[in-house]
């Protein structure tokens, strides 16, 4: 949504519709797909608006597509999948974003940051209108099947961290301000679940996580 104003950074006068008909607009774009929500946090846009007049479409977004979760200043959410009758946990942390970043390594940078918050599979971060793809691998030790008669290995755990990119078109201040045009719509990520077992040997299941642009 544009929730501009007169000393906003986004474009006011240019835009036609009031926020109540872009608000409407977007209600009917989402209402298709509202049971695929997950969590709704509130945007930048939205923030503006919400500490000038108290005004919290966000709120009312979640309300009226079905008491969906939501999260003004972001959250974390889990999805359980199962392979073999073996439910499999993957747990991820969203925030809206901060700040200015004009570079690649900076924006990444952010999301990286977000890491040290939460300790998910997928790390996914809005604000700066660039979609991007980063990971992180990190050792950790056994959970199951513990023993002290034989060698252990550690395990390397994956996260997948997420820009998620926008959906402005350039032109307005982006183009302004001179940010570089971007890639309209934001990354996949695709959870699966691998068993690792050899004949004879135990199961092994594993979390697998991939994203594409």
């Amino acid at each position: 949504m544009n929730c501009a104003h007169k000393e906003s950074t986004p474009d006011l006068f240019e835009d036609l519709i009031t926020p109540d008909d872009a608000y409407a607009q977007l209600r009917a774009r989402l209402m298709p797909i509202k049971d695929k929500i997950i969590m709704i946090t509130r945007g930048g846009h939205e923030e503006s608006i919400f500490r000038r007049v108290g005004a919290d479409y966000m709120a009312r977004l979640a309300y009226d597509l079905g008491d969906i979760p939501y999260m003004p200043d972001g959250g974390m959410f889990g999805m359980r999948l199962s392979l073999n009758n073996h439910p499999v946990m993957f747990w991820g942390y969203a925030t809206h974003g901060w700040g200015g970043a004009r570079t690649i390594g900076a924006k990444i940078k952010k999301v990286e940051d977000l890491a040290n918050v939460a300790d998910v599979d997928i790390l996914i971060l809005s604000h700066d209108h660039t979609a991007a793809i980063h990971r992180l691998n990190v050792l950790e030790p056994p959970r199951s099947r513990i023993r002290c008669d034989r060698a252990m290995y550690m395990n390397i755990k994956r996260q997948i961290l997420i820009n998620t990119g926008g959906f402005v078109r350039y032109q307005g201040y982006i183009q302004r301000k001179g940010y570089v045009p971007q890639d309209l719509g934001t990354p996949r990520i695709r959870l699966e679940i691998h068993n690792t077992r050899k004949d004879g040997g135990y199961s092994n299941y594993r979390k697998d996580l991939h994203a594409s642009l």
